[in-house]
């Protein structure tokens, strides 16, 4: 399958070379401010890879030819998932994906293995916690709550659930229940019950997608909700555009502690890089490349 024949799939008009390697991140409009992009093509360059990830924005109903033609494409190196994918491609690759990526039900990194086979895992949950950890301290003995257990939220809490143990639990609030996912440490609720959690919650950790892209200004959580919360607690918004989101906002005008995704971004990146490229390069070539990015777009 031909580039061309690739790029006439996606909604976002794109060129690039035929028979040139390449990284993609799919999502409903990664073309509309993604960072991966520029994370990722940063450390291709630092290593000397002739490479770029560009951004595709494909529709659901496109996305299962698409993903063939990548995975017939041999130029296609790897790949980064963006809402609202993550789900449906983990359905797409079926067993071909990691113990951790199979238990989430959930991927958001493509790869290629030894065989040149596509391959699915997950970076989401535990570039969470390391950068929480790095910016707040450790999750052990916490009680946290998270909104939304759609892909990313799947991930992040399986890690949480790991990251909180001994003493601490998670709480997932949302729609529908996660009977699939073993997750430990971990237990859903019903949205309705979420204001009787507020109260004994640390860590609040908005996996939503509610206010981001198209729904900016808006928040999961009520000012009178967020009140609700301890004055010791932590509000954690994977999103990171806009920054603040509107829940940020709300939770800075309570006087609490907040930090958006955009840290997670990074770390899950270079973990995802990781698998992308060969091992013996090295995640420090690959971090250094990729905080140097990130520090221009802050």
């Amino acid at each position: 399958m031909s580039f061309a024949a690739i790029a006439a799939l996606i909604d976002n008009p794109l060129s690039y070379p035929e028979r040139t390697r390449f990284a993609a991140i799919l999502g409903a409009s990664p073309s509309k401010g993604a960072r991966s992009p520029l994370l990722w093509n940063a450390a291709f360059k630092a290593h000397g890879i002739e490479a770029q990830m560009l951004p595709m924005d494909i529709p659901s109903e496109r996305l299962a030819p698409l993903l063939a033609a990548l995975d017939a494409n041999p130029d296609f190196v790897c790949g980064a998932i963006a809402m609202p994918h993550k789900e449906s491609i983990a359905r797409w690759l079926g067993e071909r994906m990691t113990p951790e990526a199979r238990a989430i039900g959930a991927v958001n990194c493509l790869y290629r293995d030894m065989a040149g086979r596509l391959m699915g895992t997950n970076t989401d949950g535990e570039g969470a916690v390391v950068s929480y950890e790095k910016q707040v301290g450790s999750l052990s003995g916490k009680s946290a709550v998270l909104l939304g257990p759609g892909g990313a939220g799947k991930a992040v809490a399986a890690f949480l659930a790991r990251a909180v143990k001994p003493h601490g639990r998670v709480t997932i609030c949302g729609r529908a229940p996660m009977d699939h996912l073993r997750l430990g440490a971990a237990a859903w609720t019903d949205w309705k019950t979420i204001d009787f959690l507020l109260p004994a919650t640390d860590v609040l950790v908005n996996c939503t997608s509610i206010g981001a892209a198209a729904q900016i200004g808006q928040s999961p959580l009520s000012l009178e909700q967020v009140s609700k919360l301890p004055a010791h607690a932590v509000v954690f918004d994977i999103i990171y555009q806009p920054s603040p989101s509107a829940l940020l906002q709300v939770a800075h005008q309570r006087g609490l502690q907040t930090f958006d995704g955009a840290a997670m971004n990074l770390e899950q990146a270079v973990l995802a890089f990781g698998y992308a490229v060969p091992k013996t390069l090295g995640d420090g070539v690959t971090r250094a490349a990729m905080e140097a990015a990130k520090k221009k777009l802050d």
